[in-house]
């Protein structure tokens, strides 16, 4: 929290009832995990401080999917179709509060304030993943194969139609558990398999030792106490296949929420805030992703 928010929220920590009641507000939501519920038309985003009794939520108005694009959309705060609400309550909140398309009536709202200006700024974020094994940090730049698709969510980066996954070190022969510390690297050229077009070293690339042309050159054993052909350099028979096998991989989406120059009102009362992280919701939509790249 910021210097000039916590000065302004110091004010807040005790206040009078009209009954003269004391009511203790924190506005502390630093260990809260921002959720939603709703859906096109109806979104709501809310942060609860079950310690407090309190929580912060944001609803908004949006006939579309908020998700549909990587990008920064600014809502304007007014009140009605799109507003912030601030509250504090005498019980525990149930798991379907925010959720129900009755309003609960228990527990009962003590302090309520709205924020009916400023803005609410949703940035949805994509990561694509290709669930290779390869973390993205390792694959964020470069394209092994040029077949269009980079090799962060090229889950056959050389392009040899042999799931990347499968190329690492699958046995765990080092034992340490991680599949990229020791990749597998069949004919020692320094490059790994999950790199290497021609894995076994036999100039015959690893693309081309597919027997049965079903695109899958892991089932074509020429000789089996050895292995698959493309892992085989005694074997350099060649086919010539000119396809891609179909690549799979998943767009994740999540979203970040800030509100700016928000003002809270209660009656007479205002609160202002000049910037307020919401947070931020991991993976809020996962899509199933299929291309085929051609040669």
């Amino acid at each position: 929290m910021n210097r000039f928010l916590a000065i302004l929220l110091f004010s807040l920590l005790l206040q009078s009832c009209n009954d003269g009641d004391i009511i203790i507000t924190t506005f502390n939501f630093d260990k809260a995990d921002l959720k939603t519920c709703g859906s096109v038309g109806n979104y709501v985003f809310y942060k609860v401080n079950p310690q407090a009794q309190e929580s912060l939520s944001l609803k908004l108005s949006f006939a579309d999917s908020l998700y549909k694009i990587a990008e920064t959309k600014v809502f304007t705060l007014d009140g009605t179709t799109n507003f912030v609400n601030y509250r504090n309550y005498d019980g525990a909140l149930g798991s379907g509060y925010f959720c129900s398309s009755i309003p609960p009536t228990t527990p009962i709202v003590t302090v309520d304030y709205i924020g009916a200006s400023g803005t609410a700024n949703v940035t949805t974020i994509f990561v694509f993943d290709d669930n290779d094994g390869v973390p993205f940090e390792f694959e964020k730049e470069g394209d092994t194969d040029g077949d269009g698709i980079p090799d962060y969510y090229d889950d056959d980066d050389d392009g040899d139609n042999v799931p990347t996954a499968l190329e690492l070190d699958t046995k765990n022969e080092d034992g340490d558990n991680n599949p990229l510390t020791q990749p597998l690297d069949t004919d020692g050229d320094g490059i790994p398999d999950y790199l290497d077009a021609d894995d076994d070293g036999d100039l015959v690339i690893t693309r081309y030792e597919d027997k049965n042309m079903n695109l899958d050159p892991t089932d074509d054993k020429t000789d089996p106490t050895v292995g698959p052909d493309y892992l085989n350099p005694a074997i350099a028979d060649t086919y010539e296949v000119n396809l891609y096998r179909q690549h799979k991989y998943n767009l994740k989406k999540s979203v970040q929420i800030t509100l700016k120059n928000l003002v809270l009102t209660n009656g007479e009362e205002k609160i202002t805030i000049e910037t307020l992280d919401m947070g931020t919701i991991e993976n809020i939509e996962t899509v199933p992703k299929t291309k085929t790249p051609t040669l």
